[in-house]
């Protein structure tokens, strides 16, 4: 899926999709889920403060889960490129994984971040909404540090069966005291 919902506009002639507003759109998503919570995070909301009216912003994202998707896989796609090349020796994968946990951790550090995950650990939110964000969040960083591992196995003329637990296992000791930081404050 990219930020932009695929046809749109659905070929019809028309004024282009101005990426202005695609971008205020988001920015105020952003800010509304990192100074809320996920409930915050209403198409009115968005709208009102992007300054651009509901019709645009449903005319890009048909409803509310396709926006917080877009919102989530924004923050996700610049951590998950740094997992794209395939290396070739076991000192290469430690060097690509580093950067991978060294980004991911400048990431999970930031004030807004920090701030977010605070507000989720304090108010109850809707199920969906938390399974969402961890579906496009967490589990499809440890989805592509277990392809990655695969990759690098294959590469070697080996398997890695136990990848995804390997990923899972990597992600949450980077994670596990920088998570307790943020919540406990």
């Amino acid at each position: 899926m990219t930020l932009l919902m695929d046809g749109a506009r659905g070929g019809t002639p028309g004024r282009p999709l101005d990426v202005r507003k695609d971008e205020l759109m988001l920015a105020a998503g952003r800010a509304l889920l990192l100074a809320g919570r996920p409930a915050a995070l209403t198409m009115e909301a968005v709208a009102r403060a992007s300054g651009v009216s509901k019709a645009t912003l449903y005319r890009r994202w048909p409803h509310r889960e396709a926006l917080l998707e877009a919102l989530v896989l924004r923050e996700a796609q610049p951590l998950l490129g740094t997992l794209d090349a395939v290396p070739a020796d076991a000192a290469a994968l430690a060097e690509v994984l580093e950067r991978f946990l060294d980004s991911m951790l400048a990431f999970v550090t930031q004030p807004a971040y920090q701030a977010y995950l605070q507000a989720i650990a304090a108010l109850p939110q809707p199920q969906a909404d938390l399974q969402r964000i961890w579906r496009l969040g967490p589990q499809q960083a440890i989805d592509a540090v277990a392809t990655l591992l695969r990759r690098h196995a294959a590469t070697q003329g080996r398997r890695w069966p136990g990848a995804a637990r390997d990923a899972e296992i990597l992600i949450g000791m980077a994670m596990g005291l920088e998570l307790a930081r943020i919540l406990y404050r």
